[in-house]
């Protein structure tokens, strides 16, 4: 009678672990999937000391607390890796930043590509792929005024 009930523990056990086994690993919740130009927040539950991006190129972070605000900066996959002020890991995160599409018109001209975001109207936006001494760099080189002119950094014309 005393081998009943242990052969009735080890088949709840066993039971209980081929369960575990059908589920499949739980959600990842290590990654994080954002736009490119936008951010998101991130929580942690301790003070961050310390925040690595795999691949700066490719998002940026700030701290604010206990929230880290991701932004992505152009489309690929790096990582993301929280300390705490000990050395202690609070997050280790994949990040895939991809390009939305969402009111994006991409017209093709003898070999070159030049973007437009139309909401509703279009004006011309700078993606990664744009043909570069027509589109990219003179488009660059005015967002980049504007960026002075609005932070007070421009230069006075000569």
């Amino acid at each position: 009678m005393r081998a009943l009930p242990m052969i009735r523990i080890s088949l709840t056990g066993f039971a209980l672990a081929a369960l575990t086994a059908l589920a499949g690993p739980a959600a990842a919740a290590s990654d994080v999937t954002l736009n490119a130009d936008q951010a998101k927040i991130i929580v942690v539950s301790g003070q961050p000391g310390t925040v690595i991006v795999g691949n700066p190129s490719i998002a940026d972070v700030t701290v604010q607390g206990n929230r880290v605000v991701l932004m992505g900066r152009t489309y690929g996959v790096t990582n993301l890796i929280i300390l705490d002020r000990d050395g202690n890991q609070l997050a280790a995160l994949d990040v895939t930043v991809q390009i939305t599409d969402k009111n994006a018109v991409h017209v093709y001209k003898a070999g070159g590509r030049m973007s437009l975001t139309c909401t509703p109207t279009c004006e011309q936006s700078l993606q990664v792929g744009d043909e570069p001494t027509k589109v990219f760099e003179p488009l660059a080189r005015a967002m980049q005024t504007k960026s002075d002119i609005a932070s007070g950094t421009a230069k006075a014309a000569q």
